[in-house]
């Protein structure tokens, strides 16, 4: 997540250095249209938030700890405007996640990891800050659907650990459009928070140790528009 945050300020600031030039004035009327379109790419680290159940006290485990691991992301752009400094964006994406849970026993330990691939249906809406020159920043948030899709779904045994195959989550975040002379370029850090229980309740020493597991992400997106 640093390396993430350390990236997106270091893009931020050098393109916001550049799009200051007064000497800039692409896209001028770009932001009057209705409606725009583009597409969006973007790395992630994810894993789970969990919560231990009455089990995780009486059995061998000493501890089960998440842990988070990388991913990326990819998908289209629709952009409708509302208002001078108000867009409202659905962002069709196809989401690769890994997640990892490693268990500490008396004797052992091991780690379950879930590799899922969700197809993901984000509603989101974008404030707008003043545009300066060539560069504006803004807030985004809202709210995203995603539904797991791929086969490594039905690999996974009832001995492992198991997710179900539907999330819901709370999206907020924060970026920089910077306009340049053939299209917009808008880096963009975003925390997805999970908002149901995704935990299987499988008889196995894995699931019956936990009560709850719910998503937490943070991604870099790329957008160009």
């Amino acid at each position: 997540m640093k390396y993430i945050s350390f990236l997106f300020l270091s893009v931020c600031l050098v393109l916001h250095a550049q799009a200051q030039d007064p000497r800039w004035t692409n896209l001028p009327s770009y932001d009057d249209k209705i409606m725009h379109y583009g597409f969006t790419l973007g790395v992630n680290a994810s894993g789970f938030k969990s919560k231990v159940s009455s089990n995780y006290f009486s059995d061998s485990l000493l501890s089960a700890t998440p842990k988070y691991t990388p991913g990326f992301s990819l998908g289209f752009i629709v952009n409708l405007r509302l208002h001078d400094h108000f867009d409202l964006r659905l962002l069709p994406t196809v989401g690769f996640y890994s997640r990892s849970i490693t268990y500490d026993f008396l004797h052992s330990s091991e780690t379950q990891t879930i590799e899922s691939t969700f197809m993901e249906f984000p509603l989101l809406l974008k404030y707008k800050s003043q545009r300066r020159s060539n560069s504006r920043m803004y807030v985004i948030g809202g709210f995203k659907a995603a539904l797991e899709a791929g086969a490594k779904k039905k690999q996974r045994k009832i001995t492992d650990l198991r997710t179900n195959g539907f999330d819901f989550c709370l999206d907020l975040g924060v970026g920089a459009d910077f306009y340049f002379q053939l299209f917009k370029f808008s880096p963009e850090i975003r925390f997805s928070h999970g908002l149901l229980n995704l935990l299987s309740h499988d008889p196995n020493i894995y699931s019956n140790s936990l009560s709850r597991l719910s998503s937490n992400t943070i991604s870099l997106y790329i957008n160009f528009e």
